[in-house]
């Protein structure tokens, strides 16, 4: 099946995630920021990018490499076009990420928001998993299912009605059930709700080489 995230054009997908009614790209670009300040990776890579929304947090003091992914070749396009010339490694992959070359030991941080609801993400975990250096970090942003609202807000951006069909909402406990069993503890844990109504739930794992610990 052809993945309707392919072809979503930019102004119509920053125009929804940036209208009164969903506000989530401000929000989006808040977590990561907050992350890569914690974190301080030396590199960085991040899953399901767009069109770099917080790239521009990048502390070229701290990180030296940065790579990312999007299925998008829009938003591959723009991200490019908005770093041309970054003061630390920038590498895009314009791909499915199911289908990316996770390579052993290679990041500091994984940042992965609002992408498990769209992929088969139980498949692809072990291998981000694989991919963090020892005491690295998956953040992890998912949106948490409303009584008042449907999984893709209503806007005059239409064309994103058909992102309803890929969409599944990921269960908070299966996640943390699954993560911890992939030598990762959860680090922390908190929910950031958004003026439509809706909610986005926010796991912070880090990698361990000993015996894990639940930190809920």
């Amino acid at each position: 099946m052809d993945n309707p995230w392919k072809h979503i054009i930019e102004e119509d997908y920053v125009g929804h995630m940036s209208s009164p009614a969903v506000l989530q790209r401000p929000l989006l670009n808040r977590l990561l920021r907050d992350e890569l300040t914690v974190t301080q990776p030396a590199s960085v890579l991040i899953i399901g990018s767009s069109t770099g929304n917080g790239v521009e947090h990048i502390d070229p003091q701290r990180t030296r490499r940065v790579e990312c992914i999007d299925i998008n070749p829009t938003f591959i396009r723009s991200l490019r076009e908005r770093f041309p010339d970054p003061p630390f490694q920038l590498t895009v992959h314009c791909m499915d990420v199911m289908e990316f070359d996770f390579r052993p030991s290679s990041y500091d941080l994984v940042h992965a928001a609002l992408l498990f609801e769209y992929i088969g993400w139980q498949t692809i975990l072990p291998h981000i998993v694989r991919s963090l250096t020892p005491g690295g970090v998956l953040s992890v942003v998912i949106q948490l299912p409303s009584a008042t609202a449907p999984a893709v807000t209503p806007t005059p951006y239409t064309r994103l009605r058909a992102l309803e069909s890929v969409f599944h909402f990921v269960e908070p406990d299966r996640l943390i059930e699954q993560a911890t069993g992939q030598s990762l503890i959860l680090d922390k844990h908190s929910t950031e709700p958004l003026p439509s109504g809706k909610a986005f739930e926010v796991f912070r794992f880090v990698k361990q080489s000993g015996p894990v610990e639940d930190h809920r």
